[in-house]
């Protein structure tokens, strides 16, 4: 008995609109319109500190250093306060 076995033309189709509809998706999520909307505040950093800010705190304004925000905000750290883990920024 013969097996209706798929044409390699017909797997690379399957698999050419597979890709093709999981990345329209990707692009119209939710969670990618806020990615960029972290992109677009922080332009200035490389795409792994923005994945890190978007990881951590999507809705971050500003980014800074400990003694940055210590000696040039005024600001202070509280006791106990948590903290987010960044790299220092690589301007592109």
């Amino acid at each position: 008995m013969a097996e209706n076995k798929p044409t390699n033309r017909e797997r690379l189709r399957e698999i050419t609109d597979g890709i093709e509809q999981g990345i329209k998706e990707l692009f119209e999520s939710e969670k990618y319109m806020r990615y960029l909307s972290v992109m677009s505040r922080f332009h200035r950093y490389s795409v792994n500190n923005t994945m890190l800010i978007y990881m951590q705190k999507p809705d971050a304004t500003l980014v800074a250093g400990y003694n940055k925000w210590k000696d040039q905000f005024e600001r202070h750290v509280k006791k106990g306060r948590a903290w987010h883990y960044h790299h220092r920024p690589h301007t592109v």
